[in-house]
């Protein structure tokens, strides 16, 4: 019998969905939404943060075979106890690789994305195991122009360790708000949303954070989005290649 690479996903993640085990703890929430992390997807790394592009195209298939949404950030709590199948898709740092294996997948799919961008870094390289090419301007308003990516901040020039983790709130909002100019500048509208580099944060930061306009703020805490979580410490769950697809259904919650 010969089936299409679809109709196989499709038949599999029913087999993954009967037998996963939600993640401890995930039960207790009446409602809840994985928020997933992604950094870049290539071959040629092999650290926590990358995942193989041939994976990666697997859980969105999964994903999209088992009925989920991909939502933008600011939708994803209106979900509340309907019981829709609903992920929010983010992806720290703007890897050029994004342009290459999410988009066409997302396009395909219909599914929203939110890429987390460090401003000084666009249109460069990021030095992680090698010089990583990161996304430009011109692509992102390639990116944003069908209203399926939205742009965020992982700030302008803070996404150095040290750096970051000895930074005043004042320097944070100074970065912060260098950062709006500069996408409101390139886009044409300021950002919404923040993701922390290295999760680096606290309540000085967030109400600096919040004056700088950013009202959805994305975390590293390990966790789901629900009712117990807030606008502006959303926790998140990290995804590589370390996740199997049934992995990542328990990941998921096993819904």
């Amino acid at each position: 019998m010969k089936i299409t690479r679809r109709e196989f996903m499709v038949l599999t993640g029913a087999t993954l969905a009967s037998v996963a085990l939600p993640l401890g703890g995930a039960a207790a929430e009446s409602w809840r939404v994985p928020v997933l992390l992604y950094h870049d997807i290539s071959n040629q790394y092999g650290d926590p943060y990358t995942i193989s592009p041939s994976l990666f195209a697997a859980q969105m298939e999964w994903l999209y075979a088992n009925g989920y949404r991909a939502v933008p950030v600011r939708e994803a709590a209106a979900v509340k106890g309907n019981n829709e199948r609903v992920v929010v898709i983010t992806f720290d740092d703007g890897y050029a690789t994004f342009i290459d294996y999410a988009y066409p997948l997302f396009r395909q799919y219909g599914f929203h994305s939110t890429i987390a961008v460090i401003g000084s870094h666009v249109g460069t390289f990021i030095k992680r195991d090698g010089r990583r090419a990161v996304l430009s301007w011109d692509e992102y308003r390639y990116l944003t122009a069908d209203g399926l990516v939205e742009v965020a901040c992982h700030t302008y020039d803070l996404h150095v360790f040290n750096r970051m983790k000895n930074a005043s709130a004042a320097e944070v909002e100074s970065d912060l708000g260098r950062f709006q100019q500069t996408v409101e500048k390139e886009l044409g509208k300021r950002s919404r949303i923040l993701a922390w580099p290295y999760g680096i944060y606290n309540r000085e930061r967030i109400e600096a954070a919040r004056r700088a306009g950013f009202t959805e703020i994305l975390t590293s805490n390990e966790g789901y989005w629900g009712p117990s979580s807030r606008p502006d410490e959303i926790p998140r769950l990290n995804i590589g290649n370390r996740l199997d697809l049934i992995s990542f259904n328990q990941y998921l919650g096993g819904k």
